[in-house]
């Protein structure tokens, strides 16, 4: 039975949760939005999976002006996020969508760019603005240039501060990302179980010389020390974040 059950998880059929070690049919998780039936975890989802979850069909429009170009349209990332304006439940919005599939959601220069373009395509527009954030950090790679991104998208969220924007921190948003725009929403959501930090907990123990405990920098207590304002199952976010849209439009 284990050869089985190893073979069925190499060719994709079975998936086995991180966190309670359950196998699960693959195809039973996707229609689950990739929440683990036994235990709720909730998996990481590439930017595809996620706009297909949250907009309304066919409803998503990339700006190409601002985001991501695509290898093949609809397909690969040429980014580490993806970007347009959409519908959700009927509440329009300018949406981003971090992906940490693809080096690990770190914010360089083109991933600055673009949150910049979105924050005041929606200023333009005069639409809400809702990131999904994903991230390892500041992509160390470019140097300066990626850190200076950190800057400017904070910059640039001060200039647009009219614009509503609401942040969904998804597992892990840490480093350069979560102490720069994903920290200056109107509204900080959390999906559950969700990382969210500076540096990591084995560089704060290492420089602090302390020991953290398990919770450390869980959503859950962000949450209870006042950081985020909610956490939202997957299941119910799309209804979550159009009560705000719709709340955003009568105010």
């Amino acid at each position: 039975m284990t050869e089985v059950l190893d073979i069925a998880k190499k060719d994709g059929r079975w998936t086995e949760c991180p966190s309670c070690a359950e196998i699960v049919i693959t195809k039973k998780l996707k229609e689950n939005m990739w929440v683990c039936p036994h235990c709720e975890h909730h998996f990481r989802l590439n930017a595809k999976d996620r706009i297909e979850y949250i907009c309304d069909k066919g409803t998503f429009l990339e700006i190409e002006e601002v985001l991501v170009n695509r290898e093949d349209k609809g397909q690969a990332l040429d980014e580490a996020i993806a970007g347009g304006e959409a519908t959700i439940l009927g509440q329009r919005c300018v949406l981003g969508v971090m992906d940490f599939s693809f080096k690990g959601g770190s914010m360089g220069v083109a991933v600055g760019q673009a949150v910049i373009g979105l924050m005041h395509h929606g200023k333009s527009r005069k639409l809400p603005l809702v990131i999904f954030c994903a991230s390892g950090g500041v992509r160390v790679q470019e140097g300066i240039w990626g850190l200076l991104q950190m800057l400017r998208t904070a910059h640039t969220r001060a200039l647009t501060r009219d614009v509503p924007m609401i942040t969904v921190f998804t597992d892990p948003t840490t480093g350069g990302v979560s102490a720069s725009f994903a920290s200056l929403a109107d509204i900080l959501l959390a999906e559950p179980g969700a990382r969210i930090g500076f540096a990591g907990p084995r560089v704060i123990e290492a420089t602090m010389q302390c020991t953290l405990p398990p919770d450390f920098q869980d959503a859950g207590k962000l949450l209870t020390n006042g950081f985020i304002d909610m956490i939202v199952h997957r299941h119910r976010m799309r209804e979550t974040i159009a009560f705000f849209l719709r709340w955003f439009s009568e105010t």
